[in-house]
């Protein structure tokens, strides 16, 4: 992660965050939402257990380094 971000859930609703270094990720999927930030945009979200204690949470990938714009994540699997 290059930046601390909001965990979500699939539904979208706002749960907690995940901090700026190393996380780990289960797999990713494409949620319908987009999120954008900078000249960085994704509709792809990767499922991680956040810093605030909530599992099965999502992370989009716009703020995980190694992908490009609307692209899955080279070797994460899909959920």
């Amino acid at each position: 992660m290059w930046r601390t971000a909001t965990s979500y859930t699939a539904g979208g609703e706002p749960m907690g965050t995940l901090n700026q270094g190393l996380n780990y990720f289960y797999c990713q999927q494409n949620l319908g939402r987009r999120e954008t930030y900078g000249k960085w945009t994704n509709v792809w979200w990767a499922k991680t257990d956040d810093d605030s204690g909530n599992t099965n949470v999502f992370i989009s990938d716009v703020y995980i380094k190694g992908g490009d714009n609307d692209q899955p994540l080279p070797g994460l699997p899909v959920c």
